[in-house]
């Protein structure tokens, strides 16, 4: 039976290869743990910011019903008057679209 032994270089050379292995193998996990906390801050201020937006949305939503409750008149007025400003401003767009 032959002996199968292997010379000094081949033990370093796989020894450092080994060792290069497991250095990728924690890099790699390390991105993966930051990758990962990264996420969950990112899924927490979503989360954060969605919240508030809903909030200013409520607040500013019980405000303009306590307007018009307290200024029908005005509120109708101002209602009347940008819905007479958006329909000129899309005629004017149609009329720009249709003579191109």
């Amino acid at each position: 039976m032959e002996s199968t032994s292997l010379s000094p270089k081949s033990t370093s050379s796989e020894i450092s290869n080994g060792a290069a292995a497991e250095h990728a193998r924690r890099s790699l996990d390390e991105a993966r743990a930051s990758a990962e906390e990264i996420a969950a801050r990112g899924s927490e201020a979503i989360r954060s910011g969605t919240a508030r937006a809903r909030e200013v949305l409520a607040h500013t939503t019980d405000q303009a019903a306590h307007y018009v409750q307290e200024q029908p008149l005005k509120s109708l007025l101002m209602a009347a008057a940008a819905g007479a400003a958006i329909a000129l401003l899309a005629g004017a767009i149609g009329r720009h679209h249709s003579h191109h």
